[in-house]
């Protein structure tokens, strides 16, 4: 934690600046998509969805996890308040298939007891530029652990002039988030600073969590064709929580909470060079760092889940080289390699009883990387991408990956896409390595899967996109109680369709509808898939009310789901009720510099679980103020 500092500081210091209101976005900045390829690209043939600043900035979500809920094919799973850990799936995959970027940089964790997930409680939305999702296997351009998607969470501003921000939002039960911020272009340096902290009270019996976060990004260009670049991002956080599964608030038979201090760093050092008119090169070095102590009281009465507890680290390096090659006008080849390293040690613990059974582990592994892809106009009207790669990790066999695209322009107004893809991912380090139940034998987990689209642009101001998709997931890693060690054993498949839909009806409404089916059949096994919905839907409006005044109205269903629950010292699975939730964000720039924001969140006090035990938020209403100076 930022020890020591007060928010009413950097309020005080920002308030006797010159006032001035949010910045326009820069018009001359092309909208590429940074995700799901090797290099930036204007279009992908594969099923993406992005949120921009202006959308994230008028939902005024309070979680990241609210956030990516309103997207096609993400189901999300939280258990219960803010302290609870926030999984998310993609087209029905386990959370851990899940590829997170955060800034480009990888912060899965490999260690935790949840086979690399990663936790999105920890992430403040303010600080949020863009969100991307690519949809389907990306093992051909990420490599280990791309089995469903990836999610890219990005925070960097590329704005010209000067800016400095603070923003500021109470709310009910000791709910506060502060963020001051500084970002802009002198001459040839782009610099980008922010300091946040934020406590998100105890609107859930014992789910607390508080986080401190600092981020800077450097680029320079000392000549017209080599771009250096430096970010770094530092986390600090502390939450509480019933144990998972406990039955939470409502069936816990002991009122001992899970608590958790954790930090994450990751750095990023780029050196961009084109070398030719038609040949760019993109030398990075990443490293991400991920500390955690936590201690769990257990689930009564213990069989099951013991008293239990860990001090991990975890580390990953990364070294890329990407060359991009264009040729016949309409053509990109793409050629490069990676080196990845990583590092994760775990001191931890299981209590039985008066007996006390250690549980650690320490393991390294590396692995080499051989990229190759290539994307084209061969006809106006068609392109394809393809993606080639070859892996070598250590102790394990090499993974070769592909993943193949296209998308036509049958008409105008009609065009349609498919693609095919495969993924692979490591056994994590805690499934390896584990004292008690960790396996060395375990062998990666693959995938493969395919979607086809069609999107109807009827005019500029509607659009309509339906998908369908089907991944098969193998060799899955599960706990077999019968040997008590993790083994290889689940074969899953996974099919549905996503539709969205986005209409401009005024100039000053906008309309985005999403909704999303998913299909889950677990081959050979009696057991379900739990927390993942058959059906969720969304829609929200976007209301420009007068020059000054602005409304955003998210309405969000999510279907029935399944989750299990030990508190009565075996496993009982039940089926959660199905759940409306509305929010509303009100908008008021009372001047240039100044922004009052008003948000309801569950505005008709919906009551619902997602999981067993663990009551959400009721209504919530928070109150916050922008400030913005821009200069030259």
């Amino acid at each position: 934690m930022f020890k020591g500092r007060s928010p009413l500081v950097a309020a005080i210091v920002l308030v006797l600046t010159p006032p001035l209101a949010d910045a326009a976005e820069d018009p001359t900045i092309e909208d590429v998509l940074v995700t799901g390829s090797h290099v930036p690209q204007p279009a992908l043939t594969a099923s993406v969805s992005a949120l921009d600043t202006p959308t994230i900035r008028a939902m005024n979500k309070r979680s990241v996890a609210e956030l990516l809920q309103t997207m096609p094919g993400l189901l999300v799973e939280q258990q219960g308040g803010p302290g609870g850990l926030t999984a998310v799936s993609i087209r029905g995959g386990e959370a851990n298939f899940t590829l997170v970027l955060l800034d480009g940089v990888q912060v899965n964790d490999s260690t935790n007891t949840r086979g690399g997930s990663y936790d999105f409680s920890s992430l403040n939305p303010a600080l949020i530029q863009r969100i991307e999702v690519v949809r389907g296997a990306l093992s051909a351009v990420y490599g280990s652990d791309a089995l469903a998607g990836v999610v890219n969470i990005i925070t960097r501003r590329n704005e010209a002039g000067h800016h400095q921000q603070l923003a500021g939002e109470i709310g009910e039960d000791d709910y506060n988030n502060q963020s001051l911020s500084a970002y802009g272009k002198l001459q040839t340096l782009n610099y980008g600073f922010n300091l946040s902290r934020r406590d998100d009270g105890e609107l859930v019996e014992g789910s607390t969590r508080d986080t401190d976060s600092a981020n800077m990004d450097l680029g320079w260009q000392p000549l017209d064709a080599h771009v250096l670049g430096l970010a770094y991002r530092y986390l600090d956080g502390h939450r509480t929580s019933y144990p998972e599964q406990s039955g939470g608030p409502r069936f816990a038979l002991i009122d001992e909470l899970d608590r958790s201090d954790y930090s994450d760093e990751a750095l990023a050092l780029t050196w961009q060079a084109d070398f030719m008119a038609n040949w760019r090169s993109l030398l990075s070095f990443s490293r991400f760092e991920h500390n955690e102590d936590y201690d769990s009281p257990g689930i009564y009465p213990f069989y099951e889940v013991p008293p239990n507890g860990a001090n991990t680290d975890f580390r990953r390096d990364e070294v890329r080289w990407v060359n991009s090659l264009s040729f016949l006008d309409t053509y990109q080849l793409t050629l490069g390699a990676d080196y990845r390293e990583e590092r994760g040690k775990s001191v931890g613990y299981l209590e039985f009883g008066s007996l006390l059974l250690p549980t650690d582990f320490k393991l390294n592994r590396d692995s080499t990387g051989l990229i190759a892809g290539i994307s084209g106009h061969p006809l106006p009207q068609l392109l394809l991408q393809g993606s080639l790669r070859y892996d070598d990790p250590a102790d394990f066999a090499g993974e070769t990956s592909t993943r193949l695209g296209a998308s036509y322009e049958l008409t105008p107004s009609l065009s349609a896409s498919a693609n095919w893809g495969e993924g692979y991912k490591l056994p994590s380090f805690f499934a390896l390595g584990h004292g008690l139940l960790g396996n060395p034998d375990l062998q990666p987990e693959t995938s493969t899967g395919w979607d086809a689209g069609l999107a109807w642009q009827s005019t500029e101001s509607l659009r309509l996109d339906a998908t369908y998709f089907s991944n098969d997931f193998h060799d899955l890693i599960d706990f077999d109680p019968d040997n008590f060690t993790n083994v290889n054993r689940n074969e899953v498949r996974t099919s549905g369709a996503e539709l969205q839909a986005a209409w401009s009806a005024r100039a000053d409404l906008d309309l985005q509808a999403q909704a999303t089916y998913t299909d889950i059949d677990v081959k050979d096994n009696a057991s379900v898939l739990l927390g993942r919905p058959q059906w969720k839907a969304g829609v929200y409006a976007r209301w420009q009310l007068s020059p000054n005044w602005m409304a955003l109205l998210d309405y969000q269903w999510t279907g029935d789901q399944l989750a299990s629950s030990l508190h009565t010292g075996a496993t009982v699975v039940q089926s959660l009720d199905d759940f409306h939730r509305f929010d509303l964000a009100l908008h008021w720039q009372v001047m240039p510099a100044l922004t009052v924001e008003l948000a309801m969140d569950n505005m008709f006090d919906e009551q619902y679980q997602t999981a067993v035990g663990f009551d959400n938020p009721g209504r919530v209403v928070r109150l916050g103020l922008r400030l913005h100076n821009t200069g030259n």
